[in-house]
């Protein structure tokens, strides 16, 4: 019986991976890799999200850039760090903080990077 009970709060926590579901909008919003070269800048952004995953915590990002409604198709991480969050039982054991530049770009699959 330990041994199932194990098995299924292993399986519920794994499954907690890719929880965040894209907003509309947000799956054509480019991460850049370095500060980008004939990008207008748009303004800095700083999320925290409480989840498993860093992919979730980036997804999380997109989703709040769409809904800042300030344009913007591309983003640079320029912080990222993670917090404890303390009397957790079940849920993430630490908060990632990003910081991200938002940029608008003429074409953002195609950007050179200083």
């Amino acid at each position: 019986m330990k041994k199932l009970l194990t098995l299924a709060l292993t399986l519920a926590l794994v499954s907690c991976g890719g929880m965040i579901t894209p907003e509309p909008g947000s799956q054509h919003i480019v991460r850049l890799e370095g500060e980008p070269i004939g990008c207008a800048f748009l303004y800095r952004i700083e999320i925290e999200a409480s989840v498993f995953d860093v992919r979730d915590a980036e997804q999380y990002l997109r989703n709040r850039i769409v809904d800042q409604q300030r344009r913007g198709n591309a983003y640079w991480i320029i912080s990222q760090r993670t917090r404890p969050n303390e009397w957790v039982i079940f849920g993430p054991e630490r908060s990632f903080i990003i910081g991200a530049n938002v940029y608008d770009c003429p074409d953002p699959h195609n950007v050179q990077i200083r």
